[in-house]
């Protein structure tokens, strides 16, 4: 029962609370035995909502562990993510990581030790080389630090982090440029579901079937991205062009989803953030290709858990489904995150859907040609 109630004093803080911790419970201990070697795992709470951190890099070490902790925590409303401390935060830490009873915004667990380690150490894994490398985090990433209070308590002090500029995104995205391995068969799965989608009308530009050919060598580059587009393969979507639109919509009734059209525009970026020093600079901007996986995620949601996007109001036209919009960004912002990781770029992870719409020449841009456009 110990562990119940340490999750439940953990979760208690959420906005989301966790109705069947005994069951939460049971499935993590069976987890625990079929992936011993894998077994770190941290309950918290993340912008007020229920959290679980896993092993650093657990979904590129150990897929099949990754996704069944992913299913674990989805079917329990729980966000999960991969745990990326620098790794020089040292044993007394991790010894003494099972006494934090609070644990606040992006899964700081400071209490528990006396160094001070801010949120951007815990979305980069610590490299050697050129700091840039590190630039995995998003454009909002928040800043912690401890502080004594008069009564000599312990707080946790948040701020707004700095953007990382356009040169070290620039770096960044060019030192990971020789990882990145295009995975082919997953390329020409992509592909085809694309050009099956796509329903082109006689006025279409005639670069967009050239351009979700490169969206789709692109897709290929990521794991999680390629799951996502696996998941869609046996559902019905429709692409259709639309000059400056982005926009997935739902068709069906009250008791089905039958179809999801998205209208796309593959020469159209986005800025997401809107901050002081977004001037030319990627980490606030998405390129088309991602745009799409925005919509590609709203579909997701609506296709393959349509029982839970009808159940929230998804087919009712006269409401606005916020709870829909609200997965979706959470699920976006964990997706370009993992994309971060791989390849340096900072895709900016945001709070809510709002954004500028700017025009490119790319379909796949790179950071360089964002800052260009932009």
């Amino acid at each position: 029962m110990n562990e119940i109630l340490m999750i439940e004093r953990v979760y208690r803080q959420a906005e989301n609370g966790i109705e069947n911790l005994s069951g939460l419970s049971a499935a993590l201990k069976h987890w625990y035995q079929v992936y011993p070697e894998h077994n770190f795992l941290h309950p918290c709470v993340i912008e007020g909502k229920a959290a679980l951190v896993c092993q650093r890099g657990l979904s590129l070490l150990e897929s099949g562990a990754y996704a069944e902790l992913a299913e674990i925590a989805a079917s329990y409303g729980i966000f999960l993510k991969e745990d990326n401390r620098a790794a020089d935060v040292g044993r007394e830490f991790s010894n003494r990581r099972k006494n934090i009873g609070l644990v606040l915004s992006f899964c700081v667990g400071l209490l528990a030790s006396s160094r001070i380690v801010t949120a951007a150490e815990l979305l980069n894994p610590m490299t050697t080389g050129m700091a840039s490398v590190q630039l995995a985090s998003p454009g909002d990433a928040m800043q912690a630090s401890i502080a004594a209070a008069q009564n000599g308590d312990k707080v946790i002090r948040l701020r707004q982090a700095k953007l990382p500029s356009a040169q070290e995104v620039i770096a960044a995205y060019a030192e990971k440029q020789s990882a990145l391995k295009v995975n082919q068969q997953a390329e020409i799965s992509i592909k085809n579901l694309l050009k099956l989608a796509y329903q082109p009308e006689a006025a279409d530009p005639a670069y967009i079937v050239n351009d979700l050919a490169e969206i789709a060598d692109y897709y290929a580059k990521y794991p999680q991205v390629i799951q996502l587009l696996a998941e869609l393969q046996t559902h019905k979507l429709v692409l259709k062009y639309k000059a400056g639109n982005w926009q997935a919509q739902a068709w069906g009734n009250q008791y089905a989803v039958d179809s999801v059209t998205i209208t796309f525009d593959t020469r159209v970026a986005a800025q997401l953030l809107n901050q002081a020093d977004c001037q030319a600079n990627p980490a606030c901007d998405i390129s088309p290709a991602d745009a799409l996986l925005h919509e590609l995620l709203h579909a997701k949601l609506m296709l393959v858990e349509s029982r839970h996007f009808i159940e929230s109001g998804g087919m009712q036209p006269t409401l606005y489904n916020y709870e829909h919009e609200r997965e979706v960004i959470a699920n976006e912002n964990q997706l370009y995150y993992q994309m971060n990781l791989q390849d340096g770029r900072s895709r900016p992870l945001r709070k809510e859907h709002a954004g500028r719409l700017f025009h490119v020449n790319c379909a796949a841009c790179a950071p360089t040609e964002l800052v260009s456009a932009n």
